[in-house]
């Protein structure tokens, strides 16, 4: 009896790449070329992420990224040629190259950006209207018109009320000096300043802590009492709210300034002020707010915030403080930081928004008291 015929073994086929090698394994799905064309894919992905996020966060890491990415392109080649995991090295060659485009594309881009803000003019010196701007465009008084009775770009406010100025009539007009008194100058005046964003919650609490001391010190003569409204909140605000609310009071200070105070002071209550990120008054509930507070506002103010008329000029403004030092201040390099900012002859308070105690004392400290007397 034979044994039993035993299935011949096919031959191998002349084209089929070889899994196996010589003593040193070359070759072979782990080997030396896989390994190449795996190394391809990791560094081309890891170079296009590096650019990617570099675009979003550090514009100089796509530097490493276009390195990362030459490498993987280099040994997404290799892996080819080696025919081993082509698959691996097409992807490290892919992503290699996009690596290296989106960086050149990227250095492209911060490069016409720096030598376009080294031809613009620099934001020095620029008030509100002053014809310096971030995109380089010139502008005109017309386009960023300044209301009246606020040369100073603040709301200055003596025994007589609001002190009365001209609105600037050059197109590049430098805030005025703030007056250390009112219609009648007194060397004993003080000057008090206070910037103030009618957004802004802790601006409400020393508004509220504070408010009728600041009036009893304008009404004495003992001192001018500043508001110089800001509207940095905008950068959080889904609706321009504290640029806008700016705006109206200089339409008030504009048309109607007998009423700036009660309007100021009525911004700030808890039932008006909205809250950091929601939407605040439209400009249809703003009117209604204003003509509250002033017992009826006249058509000129109706027109002017329905028209948002001043709210360039609000947000200029803002702008020209947070760019230089506080006008008189004792130390000349002292910057509007944060709301509520107040001083008093250039010197400014530390303490707590809501503490009248302190603000009072700090008052006494400068010579004034709070109800006016020195």
């Amino acid at each position: 009896m034979t044994d039993p015929q035993q299935p011949a073994v096919p031959p191998p086929h002349p084209f089929a790449e070889r899994t196996t090698q010589g003593p040193q394994g070359r070759g072979g799905p782990g080997g030396r070329g896989g390994a190449v064309s795996t190394a391809a894919m990791a560094l081309g992905l890891a170079g296009l992420v590096t650019v990617i996020v570099s675009a979003l966060y550090l514009p100089l890491g796509a530097v490493l990224g276009a390195v990362l990415g030459v490498a993987g392109a280099v040994l997404g080649v290799v892996g080819l040629v080696s025919r081993r995991r082509r698959g691996a090295a097409v992807t490290g060659l892919a992503s290699g190259g996009l690596a290296v485009l989106a960086a050149l594309v990227l250095g492209v881009i911060s490069t016409t950006m720096l030598v376009g803000s080294l031809a613009d003019p620099v934001r020095s010196g620029g008030a509100p209207g002053s014809g310096a701007s971030s995109g380089g465009d010139e502008q005109t008084a017309e386009e960023v018109p300044w209301p009246e009775n606020m040369a100073t770009g603040g709301i200055v406010f003596d025994r007589d009320g609001v002190v009365r100025s001209d609105a600037p009539e050059s197109g590049a007009p430098e805030p005025a000096e703030s007056p250390a008194a009112g219609s009648e100058t007194d060397a004993e005046t003080h000057a008090v300043r206070v910037y103030v964003d009618y957004r802004c919650p802790y601006c409400s609490e020393f508004e509220t802590a504070n408010g009728d001391a600041l009036q009893q010190l304008a009404e004495s003569g003992r001192a001018t009492v500043e508001i110089i409204p800001l509207a940095f909140l905008d950068r959080v605000s889904p609706d321009a709210y504290s640029s806008r609310a700016s705006g109206a009071v200089a339409c008030v200070v504009d048309a109607q300034p007998e009423a700036a105070w009660q309007v100021h002071r009525h911004l700030f209550d808890p039932a008006v002020q909205p809250s950091e990120t929601t939407n605040g008054l439209d400009d249809d509930a703003l009117i209604a707010a204003v003509d509250e507070a002033a017992g009826g506002a006249n058509e000129r103010v109706r027109s002017c915030i329905s028209s948002q008329r001043f709210v360039p000029f609000a947000q200029a403004l803002d702008d020209w403080v947070f760019d230089h030092p506080v006008p008189g201040a004792q130390d000349p390099q002292l910057r509007v930081t944060s709301t509520p900012f107040a001083l008093v002859d250039g010197v400014p308070y530390t303490g707590a928004a809501d503490d009248a105690e302190a603000f009072s004392a700090f008052l006494a400290e400068q010579g004034i008291a709070a109800g006016g007397a020195s």
